[in-house]
């Protein structure tokens, strides 16, 4: 049985359980406990994140180069290439290098109603959405997931995925237990035209037991809260158990941030530097008669007074400087996640034995991420067999006997090796010609992979059928094709008749 937030926040230090919390004090809870400054550093460190995988973050390195600089002409000068020196973007490179437990579809069922769980999954594309999930995870050591159900302008309901990070939700934790989420205030961005609150929603709060929402204070706005008799709350936090003190994962993940940061700024003045790399021009002498606003370009030639001379002075500088600290900042942090700078760079691979050696760490980490995402993904299952069996009607499944078969990424082979490779389990019995079709061309279905089976066999049997007439006068397809003329006399090859 559930109970509200103010019962589960009413517990006293000594654990007895003290009197309901009103829904102004759980408000005062929430604002103590879960809008504090270092909240408010924890969203904004996450939201840098986001915005570096996404390509973003111009205006946050602008303000890092305000910062560097105290001139205001210098900062301008390197502010104008922010913009053009993100295309080497660390923090997606590595996410998505060690996110691979989806990189291969897996397989899931349940042991009553399959087909309408499978149904789901196709409707929700899942595989998708999970190596997106997957990918924040890594990204962020955290994520929510939570299923709901999404009405339509024509009534009609379709199943959604909700995804929130650290940069979009706050954890209620027990009175007396930090290692006990009770609630999760999920930051809201509410566009509604009418019907809008006197106080104007900013987070939802969920539970066990109810919704409702809450102003940009965290103060319940007590008019909208709804039991939702789900039995628990549909938000399922993934992270890696157990879960210490204080529940955030603490600052893991800000050496990517502080890699992206590096690199980024490197590249700006490796950029800068390029478009001023000149010889600069100092004239001397009687200046008066020489024309000014004259332009400094090579192939413009200056007109100078008589008396005037003209000296230069090199002001380029070593750019492959910026480079080796681009790369030696990227190097580093590749380091620490598995991956060498030749993987990164792609270099010295001659071989799928000589990927598949490189790729050996990121492999292990892949499987440490096995457990986790099965514990989460047998957590969804139950919340989206009961969230869609009640908000959709004509979806009926049960989370019992749930199991899951990670998809085993493998090294790309070339065709020969392919090919080598599936004759070999095929006598083994490891293997099918069916499944081999199918995993080639994955837009074929069973049906379909058989039918181009029976087609070849067939076209191959009418190839044989013509060639037997010639395979009956030669005696083989590469013997060669007798002749009406007799074999010459090796004696007599050579003399006059």
């Amino acid at each position: 049985m559930t109970v509200s937030i103010c019962r589960a926040l009413a517990v006293l230090p000594t654990g007895a359980q003290g009197v309901d919390l009103s829904w102004s004090e759980v408000g005062q809870y929430l604002r103590q406990n879960c809008n504090r400054d270092e909240d408010k550093r924890r969203q904004e460190r996450h939201e840098i994140r986001d915005e570096f995988y996404c390509d973003g973050g111009v205006e946050y390195i602008k303000g890092v180069i305000d910062g560097m600089f105290i001139d205001q002409s210098i900062k301008d000068l390197r502010k104008k290439w922010v913009p053009y020196a993100r295309f080497n973007n660390a923090v997606k490179r590595i996410v998505n290098e060690i996110s691979s437990v989806y990189s291969a579809p897996a397989v899931r069922s349940v042991a009553n109603g399959d087909d309408a769980y499978q149904a789901v999954l196709e409707r929700l594309q899942f595989d998708i959405l999970m190596q997106q999930v997957n990918r924040l995870f890594n990204l962020h050591r955290l994520v929510l997931v939570a299923p709901r159900v999404r009405v339509l302008a024509d009534g009609s309901r379709e199943p959604v995925i909700d995804v929130a990070t650290p940069a979009t939700f706050r954890v209620v934790l027990h009175p007396n237990d930090n290692t006990r989420p009770v609630g999760w205030l999920i930051k809201l961005n509410l566009r509604s035209f009418r019907g809008r609150d006197t106080r104007a929603a900013s987070w939802v709060l969920w539970t066990d037991h109810e919704w409702i929402h809450c102003d940009s204070e965290m103060t319940p706005i007590q008019e909208t809260a709804k039991i939702h008799e789900l039995g628990e709350c549909p938000w399922v936090p993934i992270m890696r158990s157990p879960v210490r003190a204080g529940f955030w994962p603490g600052d893991e993940g800000e050496d990517l941030t502080a890699a992206q940061v590096a690199i980024w700024v490197t590249e700006v003045f490796n950029l800068k530097e390029a478009k001023s790399a000149t010889k600069q021009t100092i004239l001397s002498g009687d200046l008066a008669g020489v024309a000014r606003g004259q332009a400094a370009d090579s192939e413009v030639p200056s007109q100078l007074a008589e008396g005037v001379s003209v000296n230069t002075v090199d002001m380029s500088m070593d750019l492959s400087m910026f480079r080796d600290t681009a790369d030696h900042v990227l190097e580093r942090v590749a380091n620490n996640y598995g991956m060498s700078l030749a993987l990164v760079r792609h270099q010295g691979v001659q071989s799928a034995d000589a990927r598949e050696m490189m790729r050996i760490p990121l492999r292990e980490l892949r499987r440490e991420q096995h457990p986790t995402f099965r514990i989460a993904e047998r957590n969804i299952a139950r919340r989206m067999a009961t969230v869609f069996s009640k908000d959709m009607f004509d979806v009926e499944f049960s989370s019992d006997g749930w199991k899951i078969d990670f998809g085993e990424a493998q090294t790309p082979l070339t065709p020969t090796e392919e090919l080598v490779l599936f004759e070999k389990e095929r006598a083994a019995g490891l293997d099918n010609t069916v499944s081999f079709l199918m995993r080639r061309n994955p837009d074929l279905t069973e049906d379909d992979a058989r039918n181009q089976i029976l087609a070849n066999i067939e076209a191959e049997t009418w190839r044989v059928g013509q060639m037997k007439q010639l395979m009956a006068i030669s005696g083989s397809m590469g013997a060669q094709t007798p002749t009406d003329e007799p074999p010459s006399d090796p004696n007599t090859e050579g003399q006059a008749a």
